[in-house]
């Protein structure tokens, strides 16, 4: 009987873990994939090499949600991550030809400047998260465009190809070592310090979190000013993967980025969620998308999938906040 219950306690205590659900989910994804794949398209799909390569395509993705965690906690959101990437990408790889390994730092200041810009309206002039992001958005897009005319730019640096083709112990790529660093990093600083305690006060409560004395504004603008030093660091990452820039190859992935969040468990109402919530729902897309590949999906199915499970995680989200609940269990008479 102890027994029993010990074990109840224990799995109550994992699903009531941030993004506990996702992970049961990937595993069965990654189980049910590696079954199927050999007998439909002859795959083999758990290897190393495939594991390896899943990281090294999504890691920039990793590293983004990091930044949009906080974001998202505060109760915001940050529309603008791709057409950030997109701009950043094309300025790091123009400014590599000229400026060599400075290229690096270089990209990190516009980005600092670009999220404190979208911080700077959200919280100095209190605009809506969602339509000022969506307007800046569309304004780093356009740019990245009117400087390369459309066509792809390539990078030249002797640290981008250590970066892209480095690895550590020979064994992890060093795109991977990155985003690992800035996992820990934004965990820590999520749940081991004043500042993200703040953060969760913020999109839990904003009313009693300013009457508490914490300053909301110059808080979130930290938010997006970090987010924007995420993308950056991504858009590093991206070109020493590929050596050239693409001013619509990060198109459309800011909708990746909130769903690996969202599917972590972090609440697009705020005051929850988690950066290892966050790293969870990243695994689940980076491997979802190999997995449809293996099992011969078309891209456009990929797509309308990632589209209804983003729908789904999203309403259910909503619905927990307001207490409705999908089905009830039936309790023993």
């Amino acid at each position: 009987m102890s027994e029993k219950k010990s074990f109840k306690s224990y799995w109550s205590k994992f699903m009531s873990l941030n993004g506990s659900g996702v992970f049961l989910a990937l595993v069965a994804f990654i189980i049910l994939v590696s079954i199927l794949a050999p007998r439909i398209t002859g795959g083999q799909f758990l290897t190393w090499t495939n594991i390896i390569q899943i990281f090294r395509q999504q890691t920039y993705i990793g590293i983004i949600a990091c930044g949009m965690t906080l974001v998202i906690i505060t109760g915001n959101i940050d529309l603008s991550v791709g057409s950030q990437l997109t701009l950043l990408t094309v300025l790091c790889a123009q400014m590599s030809k000229t400026m060599g390994n400075l290229a690096i730092p270089a990209t990190l200041a516009l980005g600092f400047l670009l999220g404190l810009v979208n911080g700077l309206f959200v919280s100095g002039l209190k605009l809506n998260s969602f339509i000022t992001t969506l307007g800046t958005s569309s304004m780093y897009g356009a740019l990245a465009l009117i400087l390369v005319s459309g066509h792809t730019v390539r990078g030249d640096s002797a640290l981008f190809d250590w970066i892209g083709s480095g690895s550590l112990f020979g064994v992890l790529p060093i795109p991977v070592v990155i985003m690992l660093v800035v996992v820990l990093i934004f965990a820590f600083v999520s749940k081991r310090t004043i500042f993200g305690q703040r953060l969760y006060a913020i999109g839990a409560n904003p009313t009693a979190a300013r009457f508490s004395g914490i300053k909301s504004g110059r808080d979130i603008c930290i938010t997006y000013i970090l987010c924007g030093l995420c993308c950056a660091l991504a858009a590093v990452v991206l070109i020493a993967r590929s050596v050239s820039a693409n001013p619509q190859a990060a198109a459309g992935k800011e909708m990746d980025i909130i769903l690996a969040v969202v599917l972590g468990g972090t609440s697009v109402l705020g005051g929850k969620g988690s950066i290892w919530g966050s790293v969870i729902g990243f695994l689940f897309i980076g491997f979802a998308s190999s997995g449809f590949t293996f099992l011969g999906f078309d891209q456009y199915i990929q797509w309308i999938v990632m589209g209804v499970i983003l729908l789904v995680a999203l309403a259910s989200d909503v619905f927990s906040e307001r207490g409705i609940s999908i089905w009830k269990s039936r309790k023993a008479k």
